[in-house]
C-alpha cells in the first residue's frame, strides 16, 4: 500500500473484513484516483504480472471491439444479423428484421438462451436457430448475444478478435495480448474466456471515463466510451441498474464491467475514481454491497493512524500459508491407477471431475468429456509430482514438501495452466492444494493411500454444490414451484453431493 495514500485505511480495512464475514476470497484489489494508482495489493500467491479469467468482464472487451468495427465502418448498430451470417439455418419468424447489432449489445435479441446449454459448438448456428422468446420480452442477460457481437466482428474484420484488437486496443495500451478461448468454430468467445491482468483492465476502464484517450492519445473512439457506459435499457431489479453495451450502468453515472464470482471493475464519477477486484465468491451480491456501499467511504473519511497499522497488519497476514509434510505418508509410486466404473458414474453430474473445479468449467466453451484417470505419482526431494489424464491431456501438478509450493504448466483442451501447489500430512492422509493461478479456484484434493488403490476426494473454490443450488434457488422453475420447492431443493442439493463423494481408483 502506498504510505502517501489521500483514503482512508480505515473503510479499506471494513471493506475486506466484510468480504472475511462472507468467506470471499479477494485475489487482487486496485484503486486509482484520476491516472494515480492510490492503492494496489495482490494475496499471495496472486500477483500483478499473472492474468487472470474474468468471465464476463470479456463481454465489455467485445463490446470494444464493436465500437472500434462501427467506427471504422465495418458495421452500423442497424446492422441486421441474418444480414451478416446469410448462409446459417435460422428459425422462421417475422423478428429477424428488428434483431440488429444494437440488439445483441443491449441483450434484447429475444432469443431464448439457457446457461446450461452446451458451449462447446457454433454459438452462431446455435443463434440462428434458437427461437424467439413470446413472454417475458426485453433484456435477458446472455452469453449467446454477446457472443454475437464478437461473431459479427471477427465475421466483417476477417479476424479474430485478438488480432483485430492488438494493434487498436492492446499495445496501445501496453497490453500484452491475452489468451482467449475460443469455440469449436475457431472464434474468439464474446461472453467469456479472456485472461487480463487487473492492471490492464483498470487501464482500459480508466480510458472509457478519459472519453477514450490514455496519456493524452485518443484509443477508443470518443462517441463510443459514452454510448457504450450510458443507460441505453432501464432493468427492474430493484438496484437502479442499467445496461449499456455489454457494460452495466448504475446510479450517479457509474459503469462497470463485471464477471461471475466476483470480478468487478468499476467507474465512480463522483471521486474519479477506478476500483478493480479479482475475488473468488459464489453470491455476487455478497461482494458488490460492500463494494457498493463502504469502500467508497474511503474517499471521504480522514487519515487514522491507528487503521493504517491495522490495515497494514491485515494485509501482511492475508494469503495462503503453506505448510510442510511431516512424516511424508507412504505414497505408491510407479503404479498407474484407474477410476473404478462405480465412481466414474458418480462423479460425472452435470461436469466431469479434474483440475478444474466443476463450477469455472461450467463456464467453459472447451470442456473436458471424462473424469480425471491414469493417476499415477512420483517422489523426489521435497517434491511429489501428481499425473493424471483428462481426456487426451496430461496434467501435472508439482507439490512442495518442504513448505515451499513448486509451480507446473499444463494445457487442458487447449487452455494453458500455471499450477501452484504443496501438500501436507493430516491424520495420515495427504492433503494437497492445488491452484490454477490464471483461475480463480482452488482444489483441495485428500489422498488415502492403499497398496492397490487410491481414494480421492475433491473439494473445490468456489464451491459446486454451492454455486448450483444458489442459481437452481433463483431460477424461475424452483421460484414458482410453490409448496414443493423444499423437496426440490433438497433433491437438488442429494444430486450435487455426489460431486464431493470420495473417488476410488485401483491398479489393474
Amino acid at each position: 500500500m502506498d504510505t502517501k495514500t489521500r483514503l482512508s485505511s480505515e473503510w479499506i480495512y471494513k471493506f475486506y473484513k466484510e468480504l472475511d464475514k462472507h468467506n470471499i476470497e479477494n485475489h487482487a484489489l486496485i484503486i486509482m484516483r484520476g491516472h494515480e494508482t492510490v492503492f494496489e495489493n495482490y494475496v499471495y500467491p496472486y500477483s500483478a504480472d499473472m492474468p487472470h479469467t474474468m468471465f464476463s468482464v470479456t463481454k465489455s472487451i467485445a463490446s470494444t471491439a464493436a465500437g472500434f468495427a462501427i467506427d471504422e465502418g465495418l458495421v452500423s448498430l442497424d446492422t441486421k444479423i441474418k444480414d451478416v451470417f446469410p448462409t446459417h439455418k435460422a428459425c422462421a419468424s417475422d423478428e429477424w428484421d428488428r434483431l440488429t447489432l444494437k440488439s445483441v449489445l443491449t441483450m434484447t435479441s429475444n432469443k431464448q438462451f439457457s446457461f446450461t446449454q452446451d458451449m462447446t459448438g457454433d454459438y452462431v448456428s446455435m443463434f440462428m436457430e434458437a427461437p424467439f422468446r413470446k413472454k417475458e420480452r426485453g433484456f435477458l442477460y446472455s452469453n449467446n448475444d454477446a457472443h454475437i457481437v464478437a461473431a459479427v466482428v471477427q465475421k466483417r474484420a476477417g479476424m479474430n478478435l485478438v488480432d483485430y484488437l492488438t494493434p487498436r486496443l492492446f499495445e496501445p495500451l501496453g497490453i500484452d495480448a491475452p489468451f482467449w478461448e475460443t469455440n469449436s468454430a475457431g472464434e474468439n468467445v464474446g461472453g467469456t474466456g479472456c485472461h487480463l491482468k487487473l492492471r490492464d483492465l483498470a487501464k482500459i476502464c480508466r480510458c472509457y471515463a478519459d472519453g477514450g484517450k490514455w496519456e493524452g492519445k485518443q484509443i477508443i473512439p470518443e462517441w463510443w466510451t459514452k454510448e457504450a457506459t450510458k443507460t441505453q435499457i432501464v432493468i427492474d431489479n430493484g438496484e437502479d441498474d442499467g445496461y449499456g453495451y455489454l457494460f452495466w450502468t448504475s446510479k450517479g453515472d457509474r459503469f462497470s464491467m463485471d464477471g461471475m464470482f466476483g470480478q468487478r471493475i468499476t467507474y465512480i464519477p463522483k471521486y474519479d475514481a477506478v476500483i478493480a477486484s479479482f475475488n473468488a465468491c459464489v453470491n455476487d451480491d455478497d461482494f458488490r454491497t460492500p463494494l457498493e456501499n463502504i469502500l467508497p467511504k474511503a474517499f471521504e473519511a480522514e487519515p487514522n493512524e491507528e487503521y493504517d497499522k491495522k490495515l497494514a497488519e491485515y494485509l501482511e497476514a492475508k494469503g495462503e500459508k503453506p505448510v510442510a509434510c511431516k512424516p511424508v505418508p507412504s505414497i505408491p509410486v510407479g503404479k498407474t491407477f484407474y477410476l473404478t466404473a462405480a465412481s466414474d458414474k458418480l462423479a460425472k453430474v452435470m461436469f466431469p471431475a479434474g483440475l478444474i473445479p466443476r463450477s469455472i468449467t461450467s463456464s467453459l466453451a472447451k470442456r473436458p468429456e471424462k473424469n480425471l484417470n491414469e493417476l499415477s505419482f512420483e517422489l523426489s526431494a521435497d517434491v511429489l509430482t501428481i499425473r493424471w489424464k483428462e481426456d487426451a491431456d496430461v496434467v501435472t501438478i508439482n507439490c512442495g514438501l518442504d513448505g515451499t509450493p513448486r509451480m507446473s504448466e499444463s494445457t487442458i483442451k487447449g487452455y494453458p495452466y500455471k499450477i501452484w501447489a504443496y501438500a501436507y500430512n493430516k491424520n495420515g492422509k495427504l492433503n494437497a492444494v492445488v491452484k490454477p493461478l490464471n483461475t480463480l479456484a482452488t482444489q483441495y484434493i485428500e489422498f488415502d493411500f492403499g497398496t492397490d488403490e487410491v481414494t480421492l476426494q475433491l473439494k473445490g473454490t468456489p464451491s459446486f454444490p454451492w454455486f448450483i443450488s444458489r442459481n437452481a434457488d433463483q431460477s424461475a422453475f424452483v421460484k414458482n414451484s410453490g409448496v414443493f420447492k423444499p423437496v426440490i431443493m433438497k433433491a437438488i442439493d442429494k444430486v450435487l453431493a455426489t460431486t464431493e463423494l470420495p473417488m476410488k481408483f485401483k491398479t489393474k
